[in-house]
């Protein structure tokens, strides 16, 4: 039986985890703590797995019911939807992360030099240049 706004609304938490059916693997999760979440179940090479969609009034039942479907329409195309999201995650962050600054501020370049004196010593030629002559530099 599909729920409704009205049963989402009205679901409370009891003594112990319990979960709403609504249809085609969605489900209402309600935990001892109350918070409700939107859980969709579904079989990924013979393994039962379950992907968390969000929580109830930050995501609606319309909401949920729509990334239901394109959980499905992944799983049609044989893409487990949990990998699918992380993967989509990471390129947002790598996205971010993917430039010379970026590697600079974050300190990753320190790792390549063998002592910290050597790496102290190329942080310093480099935040000698200005800008425009690093990047002219590299160009060339």
């Amino acid at each position: 039986m599909a729920l409704s706004d009205l049963t989402v609304r009205k679901a409370t938490a009891t003594g112990k985890d319990r979960s709403i059916a609504d249809f085609d693997g969605l489900y209402l999760f309600v935990p001892v703590q109350g918070r409700k979440a939107w859980h969709f179940r579904y079989y990924y090479v013979g393994k039962r797995e379950r992907f968390s969609l969000g929580t109830y009034p930050e995501v609606s039942l319309r909401e949920a019911r729509d990334l239901r479907d394109e959980a499905r329409a992944l799983l049609a195309k044989g893409i487990n939807p949990r990998n699918e999201r992380k993967r989509k995650r990471q390129a947002i962050v790598l996205a971010d992360a993917d430039t010379f600054m970026a590697v600079y501020k974050s300190g990753s370049l320190i790792v390549s030099f063998r002592s910290m004196s050597a790496a102290k010593a190329a942080m310093n030629r480099f935040n000698g240049y200005s800008r425009r002559t690093f990047f002219m530099r590299w160009a060339i």
